[in-house]
């Protein structure tokens, strides 16, 4: 099993985990397990989108900085 994998099984056992214990908690409202899994899975929904959008960012700014020291290695080497 690779490294990939690992992290993959781990997160997930975590997500699991995490989850389970929210739907035993109370949330001081009297919601039914039903209401507070739809709860959980909202915020595993937004927590997900946000790893794409983080990556995104560090991606744009890498290509801002990264641009700017190719164009001087070309400047220098003419």
């Amino acid at each position: 099993m690779n490294k990939k994998n690992c992290f993959q099984l781990i997160a997930v056992a975590t997500a699991l985990f995490v989850a389970g214990i929210f739907l035993f908690c109370d949330f001081g409202l009297n919601l039914t397990p039903l209401t507070k899994f739809f709860i959980v899975f909202f915020g595993v929904i937004i927590g997900l989108q946000c790893i794409p959008a983080v990556l995104l960012c560090f991606g744009m700014i890498k290509g801002l900085f990264g641009s700017a020291d190719e164009a001087e290695v070309k400047q220098a080497l003419r």
